[in-house]
């Protein structure tokens, strides 16, 4: 559901586990401006869902840098669990586009996602914000 300022998303990804695993499903919608890209995950991210963030986060970290830096935004606001698989995802998108000169934001406000970034000391690491920063202007 797109708000008034917000970028259509351009895909949209949800996957249900296998029948005999937990009820955990993930959606991962993408909204891209020329220097920035939201991914909105909600649901829980744990290990049978994070690869499908990860299929996200590639095909954003593998791009023709030719236009720039751009911030990676992952806005986790509707995110209800957050488990080391997730962790990992996020420390490797940081990895690789610190790697590529991209930045990474962590939108959380939820002691679901908090938590796990604190214990883990990512939240020291990571730059965690409560609000995804306004689109710039194409």
């Amino acid at each position: 559901m797109a708000g008034a300022g917000r970028q259509p998303y351009e895909s949209e990804h949800t996957v249900a586990p296998p029948e005999n695993a937990s009820a955990a499903v993930i959606d991962v919608r993408v909204a891209t401006t020329e220097h920035m890209v939201v991914l909105r995950v909600s649901g829980e991210l744990d290990m049978l869902t994070a690869p499908i963030l990860t299929e996200h986060v590639q095909a954003q970290l593998t791009r023709d840098t030719a236009d720039g830096p751009r911030t990676v935004v992952f806005d986790l606001t509707e995110v209800s669990f957050l488990g080391s698989a997730g962790l990992a995802v996020l420390a490797h998108a940081h990895t690789a586009a610190s790697d590529r000169g991209d930045a990474v934001q962590i939108v959380a406000t939820a002691r679901a996602v908090l938590r796990p970034l604190e214990v883990t000391g990512l939240n020291k690491v990571l730059d965690i914000r409560s609000d995804v920063p306004a689109h710039d202007s194409d």
